[in-house]
């Protein structure tokens, strides 16, 4: 029946319809790297004419600032959620390139201090929360387009019952939607008793290891793979490391047989908002042509932070969470031998209490040395990018990864593991060749990240080749444009749309690329 479906829609004669569906969208909310795809991926798509509408929850947390007044709807969407239904209503406004927002406001259970948590931890009810989403998108894209999108495409575990519920619907027009899942980052699975699939209208018929149990429990990410037509995750390295046991969590038989519908995108950055010649949160503005501006943003965070400039002593920089993932553990480890080296440390990064607790201890070991701000984000990050020698990004692993993109735009020279998506956006540098973008990294522990430090400090030993070396990152496209080409080619492919310009969709996972 799908492939029927799928048939009688060889030709449309208007855009493409895209649905998202997503926790976050940056900049209303985000948590982390999440929010900032789904703002930079939906623009881009806009940009060639997809016509995309998103969908994401209306939090206490969320932020208008920055886009246009958001418009009620006249009447709210009565969602049904197993055997209840829920009023839920909708605010709208807009992105660039005319992207449309719908933002779902149920004050019970979207109006709280946070996203996921608030300080006392997860929220209980989270299955309920982005089940809503997920079930509430639905009713917005038949408010808007009187019936399924083109193409329906849900992230994470989140908004992957979204996937779920349409191939199990009653209707036909959604059991045969198409749709597109995309995995940010497998170690988060929404995982929940199974007592729980009634609440959240999952029938029993899906409760077995071919669908949405997995361990004894209700696994949401694992609907969003078995049900999409596409899975698709953000970078091609991590795409071949997600089918092995060793970075499988615990799916990768699952994700095994369906690699031939399994893709690998690398994620792009909005190059406009991350642009040195335009951001007025850094000391001085440059370019890759010009980069001189870097010294005096150096200086600048040196004094903001509290470093001693040291001369020419590289300054080393972090940003990020204090997570077992990041490996920033591992950097706390070789803090006293890298001052030994001359080298300064400035610390951005939120997390872990022990070991936040290790590095104020360093701090006031080497208070000239070693600066630490417990902060997220912005706009302390862009100083860091624009100030740094080195960006340092010790990942365990890493689906993708933002910030050695936003380091390398900015000029700082990423010194991390070679895992995932930061093994496809880094090019290993040639000294001889002078190519190459950063250092990266195989042997997974403090010393080996000692050793790629040591490396990156003697190339810039070398004033020439130190300098190429920025302008290579610099000069690195990082847009979203080729990425979502990709994707529109993957949404063209499953739902028949007029041809346009674009680059061929990746190969599966297992299939090189020619």
């Amino acid at each position: 029946m799908l492939a029927d479906a799928i048939d009688r829609k060889t030709s449309l004669p208007r855009p493409l319809r895209v649905l998202m569906v997503a926790a976050e969208l940056a900049p209303l909310a985000r948590s982390g790297g999440l929010g900032d795809v789904i703002h930079g991926l939906s623009c881009a798509l806009g940009a060639i004419g997809v016509e995309v509408v998103i969908v994401t929850p209306y939090y206490g947390v969320t932020s208008l600032e920055g886009v246009p007044e958001p418009k009620p709807w006249n009447r709210p969407l009565w969602t049904p959620i197993g055997g209840d239904v829920r009023d839920v209503g909708v605010l709208e406004t807009t992105l660039a390139d005319d992207v449309r927002v719908c933002l779902l406001d149920c004050p019970a259970l979207f109006r709280r201090n946070g996203i996921y948590r608030d300080e006392n931890g997860d929220f209980g009810d989270n299955d309920m929360r982005f089940a809503l989403l997920s079930s509430s998108a639905l009713r917005v894209a038949e408010a808007i387009w009187e019936g399924p999108p083109d193409v329906l495409h849900a992230h994470d575990w989140h908004g992957a019952l979204a996937v779920a519920y349409a191939r199990l619907s009653d209707i036909a027009e959604w059991r045969n939607a198409v749709s597109v899942f995309t995995v940010h980052n497998l170690a988060f699975q929404g995982s929940f008793p199974l007592q729980r699939a009634a609440a959240l209208g999952v029938p029993e018929t899906a409760l077995h290891n071919e669908a949405l149990k997995q361990d004894d429990a209700l696994n949401l990410l694992k609907g969003g793979i078995v049900y999409a037509d596409r899975v698709t995750t953000v970078s091609p390295t991590y795409a071949r490391e997600i089918i092995t046991q060793r970075l499988g969590c615990g799916l990768d038989t699952a994700l095994q047989s369906r690699s031939s519908r399994l893709f690998g995108i690398v994620n792009g950055i909005d190059t406009e908002s991350w642009d040195p010649a335009r951001d007025r949160a850094i000391a001085a503005r440059y370019d890759a042509h010009d980069p001189s501006g870097r010294i005096a943003c150096k200086l600048a965070l040196e004094a903001e932070l509290g470093l001693d400039p040291g001369g020419n002593a590289p300054l080393l920089g972090v940003v990020s969470r204090l997570i077992p993932q990041k490996g920033i553990d591992m950097l706390v480890d070789i803090i006293p031998s890298l001052v030994d080296d001359g080298a300064r440390l400035a610390i951005v990064a939120l997390g872990n209490p022990e070991l936040e607790r290790r590095i104020q201890d360093a701090c006031s070991k080497w208070p000239d040395r070693v600066a630490f701000r417990p902060v997220f984000g912005d706009p302390i990050a862009r100083r860091v990018y624009a100030g740094a020698d080195m960006f340092i990004m010790p990942s365990r692993f890493e689906p993708c990864g933002l910030g050695q993109q936003y380091a390398m735009r900015y000029g700082a020279i990423p010194v991390a593991t070679a895992v995932g998506g930061l093994a496809d956006t880094i090019e290993q540098v040639d000294e001889a060749s002078q190519k190459g973008t950063g250092f990266l990294f195989k042997d997974v522990t403090p010393s080996g990240l000692h050793d790629a430090i040591s490396r990156a400090s003697q190339a810039r030993n070398k004033p020439a080749l130190w300098a190429r070396l920025i302008r290579n990152g610099m000069l690195r496209d990082a847009s979203w444009d080729q990425s979502a080409r990709r994707y529109f080619a993957i949404y063209r492919e499953l739902a028949g749309a007029p041809p346009r310009p674009s680059l061929p969709p990746p190969p599966p996972v297992g299939v090189s690329e020619t």
